[in-house]
Formats: structure tokens, sequence, C-alpha cells
């Protein structure tokens, strides 16, 4: 599943469905129930806000359109943690630090978000062993 079709444009948070992360990210140990909204018409940047805080939202985005080759390993006991029986049904998301402009974001190649799009399950795993960067420049204007 593609992260545009897990995430309405529809910014009603009350009849999205939740994702919930089986651990919480670092930092935000009370924040597990989040919804996915689409921030553009091109689908490829979306808000992942926290239900229980609506203040709380990270840009996250799907790795295809700017990180082509992006193909993460996800482990057996990350797979496990999901509940999932394979890869067949993941989404794969990156989170996206913004500090000025968009020309400065970069995303974070090294710790995806991983979602069991049949359970809603969600984790933001480590990929272990990788030399794969925390902060890649993402920004391209031909995209989206």
């Amino acid at each position: 599943m593609n992260a545009e079709a897990a995430a309405p444009a529809n910014a009603d948070t009350d009849e999205m469905p939740a994702i919930e992360l089986v651990c919480p990210m670092p930092g935000f140990a009370e924040h597990r129930r989040f919804v996915l909204v689409r921030m553009d018409d091109a689908g490829v940047l979306f808000s992942m806000r926290s239900l229980e805080n609506p203040d709380l939202r990270f840009l996250v985005i799907a790795p295809n359109p700017f990180f082509p080759g992006y193909e993460p390993e996800i482990e057996e006991e990350t797979l496990a943690m999901l509940g999932a029986a394979g890869t067949s049904d993941l989404l794969v998301l990156l989170v996206v630090t913004a500090p000025g402009s968009i020309a400065e974001a970069t995303a974070n190649l090294m710790a995806p978000i991983v979602v069991d799009t049949t359970t809603r399950r969600a984790i933001q795993t480590v990929l272990t062993g990788s030399d794969l960067p925390v902060r890649a420049p993402w920004y391209r204007p031909d995209v989206g």
C-alpha cells in the first residue's frame, strides 16, 4: 500500500483510521496513536498527527519520489513486533526535519517508520548495520 492510499486528504482526524505505535518514538513516550494526513495534492508530503495531542505532528514522506533506490531491510524482530507475516503489507515512511526553509529539510533514512497497513501497527526502527544518513537532503523542486 502506498502512503497516499493510507492517508486521506480530509483533515478530520475523527474519521481517519489510527496508527498505533507498538513502541513510542524516542522522547514521546506518551504518544502512541497517530493519523496520517496528506498535506499536498501530489500525495508526497504527510503530517503524522498525534491523537493524544493534536499539536504534536511529524512531517513524513514516502521514500520513493525522493529516494528511488531506498529499500530498507526490515528485521524479523521488527516484523514480530508489528505482528506482520511478511513485508508485502508494510508502508515505509521517513521523518523529515525542516529547520528553516524547505530547501534545508532532511529525511532520516537510518530510522524509518514502518506501518503494517493491515493491522495499522507501526514502529520507528533503526536500521542496524547500515551506513544510511540520519540527515539526507530530500527536497527536489521537480517532485510534488
